[in-house]
């Protein structure tokens, strides 16, 4: 027999092969530094104490109650020096709003109403209606600088004029499936039969 064996015929590993062996011993915790002193608290002056408030004696039963009288005043508050009062804010005025155009509204209005309404005749009416009332509302606003609502008539001619081109391109779509796809072609050249 072998040295590397055991009685009972199983290898021995050698101490190179041994799976396991023991951690080294952990390195000591690092000390944390000391907590630093703070200097002791202020001290502040004494609170003035108040005399202390008797209670009322119980109420002897079957006793007339005691007749009312006037509460005493309590003492002034004791005054500290240095106190000051905090000083008075200042009150600015609010800048005056500047009044908006009717006609700045009127555009924005019928503009939003001829996009809405747009599957009926109204689209055409109020599109058009935002688009003129848009117009003479920029000319108002620049000329009167103290008179707003510049972007209401911008966007109601915005609106407008989108709500004329919907208007021009469906008659335009209309017209054209009219003659490819509907009646009209019966029309131009009759009814043969």
């Amino acid at each position: 027999m072998s040295d590397d064996t055991n009685p009972g015929g199983h290898p021995v590993p050698s101490p190179q092969n041994q799976p396991y062996s023991p951690p080294p011993p952990a390195a000591p915790a690092p000390q944390s530094p000391a907590v630093p002193q703070y200097p002791a608290t202020q001290q502040y002056p004494a609170v003035q104490q108040y005399p202390a408030v008797q209670p009322h004696p119980a109420p002897q039963q079957n006793a007339a109650p005691a007749p009312y009288s006037a509460p005493q005043p309590y003492a002034a508050a004791p005054q500290y020096p240095g106190a000051q009062p905090y000083p008075q804010a200042q009150s600015y005025p609010y800048a005056p709003t500047r009044p908006t155009s009717g006609l700045a509204v009127t555009s924005l209005i019928t503009g939003i109403a001829g996009i809405v309404f747009s599957w009926t005749f109204v689209l055409l009416l109020a599109s058009i209606a935002a688009v003129i009332t848009g117009h003479m509302a920029l000319k108002n606003t620049r000329e009167n600088t103290a008179l707003g609502g510049r972007g209401m008539a911008i966007a109601g001619i915005i609106l407008g004029y989108a709500g004329v081109a919907f208007l021009a391109l469906s008659i335009v779509f209309g017209i054209l499936s009219a003659i490819f796809f509907g009646s009209l072609p019966f029309l131009l050249y009759g009814i043969s039969s």
